[in-house]
């Protein structure tokens, strides 16, 4: 059976006037913005439906889906502690805690260390 060697591509530049194929090459130029973006892996799905017309009219609805899944950014973790009652809190219950106090923030000239000058060798 013989078929039209761009059938798929004349097909899908005549889905919705044209629509389908601005939103796919849309969806694909995002779709690898944000895979640059993350390091991660996307995907770009694009569906046709086919329905015949009844009877016997050689007519047939199309329609078009198109799906992205974008990759997602790895998000933060925060390190919590249990307590007895089952509630959380960011502190580890099980370590004391530190008195910690302000330094005096009086500044003191540096130190200067003055190195031995040797005689050089002669050899």
């Amino acid at each position: 059976m013989a078929h039209r060697a761009d059938l798929f591509l004349h097909t899908v530049s005549e889905l919705r006037g044209g629509r389908a194929q601005s939103e796919l090459s849309e969806a694909l130029n995002d779709l690898v913005n944000k895979c640059r973006d993350t390091g991660k892996k996307g995907d770009l799905t694009f569906k046709v439906s086919i329905s015949p017309d009844r009877g016997d009219t050689g007519q047939y609805f199309l329609t078009d889906t198109i799906t992205v899944k974008e990759p997602q950014f790895e998000r933060g973790k925060t390190i919590m502690w249990g307590t007895p009652d089952g509630n959380l809190q960011r502190t580890d219950p099980s370590q004391g805690e530190l008195n910690l106090r302000a330094v005096n923030e009086e500044q003191t000239p540096a130190r200067q260390i003055v190195e031995a000058q040797l005689a050089p060798k002669s050899v």
